[in-house]
């Protein structure tokens, strides 16, 4: 009996954070939880937990190491991308918080993390629609658009949404979302202004499908390769890109069909836009996508005194005639109030990063290019190209200043 091998498990075979681990840090992926604040904040976890640990995460995978310092073992996580849910990315956060504290043995935090990922949104899709309509008659103005346009574009908002929630639950049809949700967008707009002389179509259509637009993943992808996260934020640009063209092939096929019905629609002046209204869409987009991201009704205050912020900064700082210097202040008061917040409320500072970021991201500005391109002005594409790489750039320094002036007390 003394000379039989010793078969007893090693400690991270027996160890009951493996699980854990591999279910929270899927679920932070899939609540939209970019690799520069995964990584980090796992890292913080483990070390509070006494865990020898290693995290390495792509929009779509994780890996994770767990060593008892003899051995190691390597976890892999598979991950379909989601969209952002602060409800439950702050919740995930209290876990971690509770977990890392000792409130919570794994057993209990691991089934938390599922339950918490198995409930249901925070608002139906009526609200959801709704929100996508708030969001594009709002940022119409924003972006240049009139009081005619922006009219327009809450119908075109209405489209997105529907087409969004309907296509979504359907697996052969959600990976053509935007491909298809463009060609409608554009298809409906371009037979509104054939029968409306006094309506200009651009605006309103790029407002229309500004959800849909991968401004913030522009920006994600920029921070991550500053930050050392090359292959997260290689790949996270590519995505980006790609769904940029998939938006403008649908773009392209829209008003193609839709002018074989109006003819071809001449190129006319944006209609008025009263004052009132500039302020009136700052306040409709911003609290659109705080339905969007699924935040609590608590937060709705500090989302919008840092949505406003962010804004007047910006244009403050645009107003000396560089765009770059104006998305940089957006992105260092963005950044700095986000952590403040965290740093008060023990909460994530992605509250408030989220929703105010997406007003300063660089979205329009690539889809005004690539529509420039499929309409062979290409020296205003590539113009507009270079600006939203730039302007993506201005925004991802901003927010590595805040963190580097202010840290934050979480990462996420």
């Amino acid at each position: 009996m003394g000379n039989e091998p010793n078969t007893a498990p090693q400690p991270w075979e027996t160890s009951r954070y493996p699980r854990l681990v591999l279910n929270l840090g899927r679920a932070l992926l899939q609540v939209g939880s970019p690799a520069h604040r995964m990584e980090t904040a796992m890292q913080i976890m483990a070390d509070r937990l006494h865990l020898q640990a290693e995290f390495f995460c792509t929009p779509t995978a994780l890996f994770v190491t767990l060593s008892d310092g003899d051995r190691q073992q390597t976890y892999l996580a598979r991950v379909e991308p989601g969209a952002t849910d602060l409800c439950r990315l702050s919740d995930l956060s209290d876990v971690m918080e509770n977990l890392a504290s000792g409130a919570l043995d794994p057993n209990e935090a691991d089934r938390q993390v599922r339950a918490i990922m198995a409930r249901p949104p925070a608002y139906g899709k009526l609200v959801t629609v709704l929100a996508y309509v708030m969001i594009s008659a709002g940022a119409c103005g924003l972006i240049g658009g009139g009081l005619r346009e922006s009219a327009l574009a809450a119908v075109l908002g209405g489209i997105t949404g529907l087409s969004v929630t309907l296509l979504w639950q359907a697996s052969e049809f959600s990976r053509l979302l935007n491909p298809l949700s463009a060609t409608l967008v554009t298809f409906f707009g371009t037979l509104w202004c054939g029968f409306d002389a006094h309506t200009a179509l651009t605006p309103a259509v790029i407002a229309g499908m500004i959800a849909l637009i991968p401004g913030m993943n522009l920006t994600a992808s920029a921070r991550e390769l500053a930050t050392g996260h090359q292959v997260s934020g290689a790949a996270r640009l590519a995505t980006t890109l790609i769904v940029f063209a998939l938006l403008t092939v649908g773009l392209a096929l829209g008003g193609w069909l839709a002018q074989m019905i109006t003819g071809p629609l001449d190129a006319r002046a944006v209609s008025e836009l009263p004052l009132w209204a500039i302020p009136a869409g700052l306040v409709a987009s911003t609290f659109g996508f705080v339905i969007l991201f699924q935040a609590r009704w608590r937060d709705w205050g500090w989302i919008g005194l840092a949505c406003i912020l962010a804004w007047s900064c910006s244009r403050l700082a645009g107003a000396t005639g560089s765009p770059l210097l104006g998305a940089f202040a957006g992105a260092l008061i963005v950044g700095l109030s986000g952590n403040l917040f965290a740093r008060w409320t023990g909460r994530p500072g992605s509250i408030l990063h989220l929703p105010a970021l997406i007003l300063l991201v660089p979205g329009s500005i690539g889809m005004k290019s690539l529509s420039a391109l499929l309409g062979q002005d290409v020296v205003a594409g590539v113009e507009g190209a270079f600006l939203a790489g730039t302007v993506a750039v201005a925004l991802a320094t901003g927010l590595i200043l805040a963190s580097a002036l202010v840290p934050p007390r979480t990462s996420l």
